[in-house]
């Protein structure tokens, strides 16, 4: 992917941060999507240490249903431990996993 491809698509506030999303052009199916920051690839944290996720992010081993009874969710967006801040369609988040917390970082 060419770095002249990228263009603004729209900056996410979470969790006192503000995270920009850019399109990235991709060559072999000609199509232009929106490119989400890659927590688990590079983690980021609030300032009280909880790790920011995107919804899409496969679960990990601590996840947990929304709802009990449920079966465990396959990404993070379903995961009962992901606070989303302005809407229930946030792609954004903050996971609020107490297993989960890590370094506190300056926000």
């Amino acid at each position: 992917m060419a770095r002249e491809h990228k263009r603004p698509y729209k900056v996410f506030r979470v969790g006192g941060r503000s995270f920009p999303v850019y399109f990235e052009y991709d060559e072999q199916l000609k199509k232009s999507y929106p490119a989400y920051p890659d927590f688990e690839k590079n983690p980021e944290y609030t300032g009280e240490g909880n790790p920011f996720a995107t919804a899409e992010q496969e679960s990990c081993i601590h996840c947990q249903p929304v709802s009990p009874g449920q079966p465990p969710p396959g990404d993070c967006g379903g995961c009962g431990w992901f606070h989303r801040e302005q809407t229930p369609y946030d792609p954004i988040g903050i996971c609020m996993c107490e297993a989960r917390r890590g370094n506190k970082t300056d926000a």
